[in-house]
């Protein structure tokens, strides 16, 4: 497909195939053709934006929480164009779509859950955030991937026994999935978590996946979870090296519950004979956390906002 031969020419660090195009693009519930912009000179694709509005939620009340918000999900130019105007003129039809829409404010690109990365590598894309700057964006955050290698040694906290017998001795209890806690599960994900995470899960435990899934558990309670799973096919749901997300409920914070959850989660994989683990977004706030784990900063993204 030239959509997809022209995405993997000008991202050379995220490529894609037709069925994670197909799964994360043509059958999301909010794609619009309209909303995917190509810049073509005659035969050629010199260049395309992808833009995304929210028309159905994940959950209740999310496309009232997003009402004034657009997405920009990925932008890419050919490197024959970057002397022409074709990234410009693809930032501004990409905005002229979301004032269509209504939309006050444009994100690039942290679109859930069919995002692709949270947003610009601006030293792998330099070209595209340049233009995206001179358009008008500016930073709001930043999200770092991570990697850890867990072959042939798994680096964890030497304390970890005693802090798995502290929180037994709390009635806290990490563990795989089962059937019993399914409900509280979903309950805490709604309630603590929002749609994306709930997502995740109940795409696992859909496909029969709840050895991937983990739970810290409180006197019945659901109040930490954690997974791993494979890529962005159709597939995605199988074990593998994508680990996340990981939380712990605001008030169970700092006891060790997430540093737990984490060793459990990273163990299971490497019994697998998975090599390697990766998370995608991380907040510097938590890097240490998982450095702890041998997780190393891979890429830097930067979320961008445009007030419209």
């Amino acid at each position: 497909m030239k959509v997809v031969s022209l995405w993997n020419r000008c991202l050379i660090k995220d490529l894609i195939n037709i069925a994670v195009f197909e799964r994360k693009v043509l059958l999301d519930v909010n794609f619009e053709p309209e909303g995917l912009l190509l810049a073509e000179d005659g035969e050629r694709l010199l260049g395309f934006s992808y833009n995304v509005v929210r028309e159905y939620p994940l959950l209740k009340g999310e496309v009232e929480q997003d009402k004034d918000v657009g997405w920009i999900v990925a932008l890419g130019i050919a490197p024959e164009a970057y002397q022409s105007e074709v990234g410009n003129y693809l930032i501004r039809e990409s905005l002229n779509y979301h004032r269509s829409k209504g939309k006050k404010v444009v994100l690039y690109s942290p679109y859930i859950p069919n995002y692709f990365f949270p947003g610009i590598d601006a030293d792998s894309y330099p070209h595209e955030y340049d233009i995206i700057i001179r358009n008008g964006f500016t930073e709001v955050s930043k999200a770092l991937a991570m990697d850890a290698s867990l072959w042939p040694n798994f680096q964890y906290p030497q304390n970890i026994l005693e802090v798995e017998e502290k929180l037994e001795r709390e009635n806290i209890k990490v563990m795989t999935l089962t059937t019993e806690y399914l409900y509280p599960l979903m309950k805490f994900l709604k309630n603590y978590f929002g749609g994306d995470w709930y997502t995740r899960a109940y795409g696992l435990i859909l496909h029969n996946r709840k050895d991937q899934v983990f739970i810290a558990v409180k006197e019945s309670e659901v109040i930490g979870y954690c997974q791993f799973w494979n890529g962005e096919g159709y597939e995605w749901y199988m074990p593998g090296p994508h680990f996340g997300p990981i939380g712990v409920r605001e008030d169970m914070r700092g006891k060790g519950v997430g540093t737990l959850l984490l060793y459990k989660c990273l163990k299971a994989m490497k019994e697998r004979g998975i090599h390697n683990a990766f998370l995608l977004w991380a907040r510097e706030e938590v890097r240490k956390f998982y450095e702890r784990f041998g997780f190393k900063v891979t890429r830097v993204f930067r979320i961008m906002k445009r007030e419209l």
